[in-house]
């Protein structure tokens, strides 16, 4: 195994900070949406600008102690063009085989789409909150920060495997201090878990065969507005 430079203090640290920034930029635009009457686009971008603007701060701090960390979590980009080609088309592949067969087996009927001018913009808008709030501060930290520090000691295929199950811990430690501080429900089923871990270790093979976080990015928001819209 692969020990070197390995830190559990490290590891712990941007668990804390994943799970503390989603915590604060969640509810500060909650309260602004309930309370305050914010506009509820407006506070869920407030939320997303929020919680990409935390873990800018964290990257740039640890880019001062170590030039290679953007390098390192997979921030520089993708190196082949075949593999960027598959990354950006995989998304679509898989979500058109999926609507074919579930039409095929009698899962949907009466297949349209739906263009509007406000559907588009709608998508558009929420694709940008997703990018925020969701897709870039989560990939950063889980399949970034603490997946390179997990695969400082452990191998692929173990570090594939403790991933997501942190990456379950996240929203579980977040809905606990809600449920404390606001007395928000805590509500955890299974079929959550199960999406949470399956999703977790796809968005990882994702990075691993692209070599490029920016790569899961996209497939995180593409499935995000899959889920939401389609």
């Amino acid at each position: 195994m692969k020990m070197e430079n390995f830190s559990f203090s490290h590891l712990f640290l941007y668990f804390l900070l994943v799970s503390f920034f989603l915590f604060v930029s969640g509810n500060i635009g909650r309260f602004l949406i309930e309370n305050q009457g914010m506009n509820r686009q407006a506070g869920m971008l407030l939320q997303g600008v929020i919680f990409t603007g935390l873990t800018l701060a964290v990257i740039y701090i640890l880019k001062r102690k170590n030039p290679d960390v953007i390098k390192n979590i997979g921030m520089k980009g993708v190196h082949s063009k075949s593999k960027f080609i598959v990354g950006v088309s995989l998304p679509f592949i898989l979500l058109i085989t999926g609507i074919a067969t579930a039409y095929l087996f009698g899962g949907i009927d009466n297949v349209s789409l739906n263009l509007t001018t406000n559907v588009v913009m709608a998508v558009l808008i929420n694709s940008i909150i997703a990018f925020l709030y969701e897709a870039f501060p989560e990939e950063v930290f889980i399949r970034g920060l603490i997946f390179n520090e997990l695969n400082k000691k452990f191998r692929f295929i173990i570090s594939l495997v403790l991933q997501p199950l942190i990456f379950v811990c996240v929203p579980i430690v977040v809905m606990a201090l809600s449920s404390i501080f606001f007395g928000n429900p805590f509500a955890v089923t299974l079929d959550y878990l199960i999406l949470l871990i399956s999703f977790g270790i796809a968005l990882q093979l994702y990075r691993k065969y692209t070599g490029s976080l920016w790569m899961s990015m996209i497939f995180h928001v593409i499935y995000l507005e899959v889920a939401r819209y389609i």
